[in-house]
């Protein structure tokens, strides 16, 4: 069960920075802060949308008994390292984001958050395969539709601020 707790944070995490992502350079008022902090709540409330139909599908699997709960927790197990792992350092770059220095901001932005959001669909993708390695193909399924799920959290953010950025540029 602490697996499936552990997961379920990343996610609300991961909502929340896709939130904070979809927005970052598409406001060109000089004081953002409280329009990111909305973003991010925004995010991290679809992440707790994305996990109530992700439940409900994994509650359905092992009602019909598609996989069990055994199975889950050692798919979301081998998951978690995968993410953990990824999150942890995003989590370092985003402290420097934060940081009052320049260079610190910068070194954190170039070498850490540039790139961690080029590869978090790799790494999204990598963790559900991985998880589900040796699992059965049902299991594999669910995996990836959660995985599915979650990198479509931040198309949709990132399309509602386009839309509102072409209706009002400005």
């Amino acid at each position: 069960m602490m697996t499936a707790v552990a997961l379920c944070l990343l996610a609300l995490v991961d909502g929340a920075f896709s939130g904070f992502r979809a927005f970052a350079g598409r406001d060109g008022r000089i004081e953002k802060r409280p329009a990111k902090i909305e973003a991010a709540r925004l995010g991290a409330m679809g992440a707790v949308a994305a996990l109530v139909l992700l439940a409900i599908v994994m509650l359905g699997g092992m009602a019909l008994d598609i996989f069990s709960f055994a199975e889950l927790e050692e798919a979301g197990r081998r998951m978690l390292v995968v993410y953990a792992t990824f999150a942890t350092a995003i989590t370092i770059g985003f402290a420097a984001y934060f940081s009052p220095a320049l260079e610190v901001r910068s070194v954190g932005t170039v070498l850490v958050l540039g790139p961690g959001t080029f590869i978090r669909p790799l790494v999204i993708l990598g963790g559900a395969l991985y998880g589900a390695a040796g699992s059965s193909t049902s299991l594999l399924l669910a995996a990836l539709f959660a995985a599915m799920v979650m990198l479509g959290l931040e198309t949709v953010l990132s399309r509602k601020y386009a839309r509102e950025l072409a209706a009002h540029p400005f």
